[in-house]
């Protein structure tokens, strides 16, 4: 097993913001021994990951505690081809989920779930997918949360009937098609579909079920925006419908109150949950995959592409950007924003924010 990797707390990046305010106010900033490769957040606390290679671990950071705690490590799993996380976090309260991706003759895809109080990870959903010889299989997509809850999704993709894929694709879909697919969050008692046999199994409750896509990309106040066949479902934590939008090629989205963000191709666009209405649209930088819809909290917007974080206030479109040592992530809470880069995490409290906006 390599070395755990150790997170040490460092002085604030901002010093003319940290000594400008009070403590309670002041930007504070974690520094890492390796690079941050996910980061989520929920109230005043973030989970990162950070990674080298095959070894990576997952920690709790409480900025206004000047605290860390890791939750999670893998060192060194010695995959024949690759494994190890797949690079996105999901923060719950003090649960946090994540998932891992080992590739072979299938694609291995599975989430998990720890907590500050119980470290012992436990597996919630695992799939198989022969996605290289025309073979069917199931596979688990990440986790995405906020407050209590934690969702995710488990698709199932058709194979080559003439290669004994399984299932077999229908009439009218191509190999490799999803034809059904699942949505789950972490419960307190009840079976989840699968797990990974070298992790406990957790705890599952079923939200809703699809003869096609119904993959999460938002959760925000107990609702869940996915995507479909058809658009974007937002649907409440037991199943409920709450609205239906037919808005095509979304790749990433973003819920909070009334209003949804959905990335779509060239701009990102603004919709009343209430009413289904857009109601505004801004241009997008790059693709999806460079320009990314990162959150949405307070009226505000949160993209990143490449080493630069934006902030849009959507109600006078004013902005205002922070730039990191690396690949930028952030989230934004009603506590603040926290924005990683390189080996670098920082908090911003929301007053600083707010002013950072005008």
């Amino acid at each position: 097993m390599r070395k755990l990797l150790l997170l040490v707390l460092a002085v604030p990046a901002f010093a003319s913001a940290a000594t400008a305010g009070s403590s309670s106010s002041a930007p504070v900033t974690l520094t890492t021994n390796e690079p941050v490769v996910a980061l989520a957040a929920d109230g005043d606390r973030a989970a990162l990951m950070v990674s080298r290679r095959a070894s990576w671990q997952i920690a709790i950071w409480t900025p206004r505690a000047r605290r860390t705690l890791p939750v999670h490590t893998v060192a060194d799993p010695g995959c024949s081809k690759f494994c190890g996380p797949g690079g996105s976090l999901a923060l719950a309260g003090t649960r946090v989920g994540w998932d891992e991706v080992a590739y072979g003759n299938t694609l291995e895809t599975s989430v998990s779930i720890a907590t500050l109080a119980r470290h012992r990870a436990l597996s919630l959903g695992a799939g198989g997918w022969d996605e290289s010889s025309g073979g069917g299989g199931d596979e688990v997509l990440v986790p995405i949360a906020d407050g209590r809850l934690l969702a995710f999704t488990i698709q199932v993709h058709c194979g080559d009937p003439e290669a004994d894929g399984e299932p077999s694709c229908p009439p009218g879909r191509q190999v490799g098609d999803v034809v059904s697919a699942s949505v789950w969050r972490a419960a307190r008692r009840g079976r989840c579909p699968t797990y990974r046999d070298y992790y406990p199994a957790g705890h599952c409750a079923l939200v809703a079920k699809a003869k096609g896509e119904l993959s999460v990309l938002a959760v925000d106040a107990g609702r869940i925006a996915a995507r479909t066949d058809h658009g974007i479902v937002l649907l409440t934590a037991s199943g409920g419908r709450l609205r239906d939008l037919a808005v095509e090629n979304v790749r990433a989205a973003a819920v909070s109150g009334n209003r949804l963000a959905l990335r779509v191709p060239g701009s990102v666009e603004i919709y009343d949950t209430a009413s289904g209405q857009l109601v505004k649209s801004f241009p997008a930088e790059g693709s999806a995959r460079l320009d990314r819809l990162e959150d949405l909290d307070h009226g505000i917007l949160v993209t990143a592409m490449g080493k630069t974080v934006t902030l849009r206030r959507l109600s006078d479109g004013r902005t205002a950007r922070i730039t990191m040592g690396g690949i930028a992530h952030a989230q934004l809470e009603p506590a603040g924003l926290f924005v990683a880069g390189g080996r670098r995490v920082t908090f911003v409290p929301m007053a600083d924010v707010l002013r950072r906006l005008g």
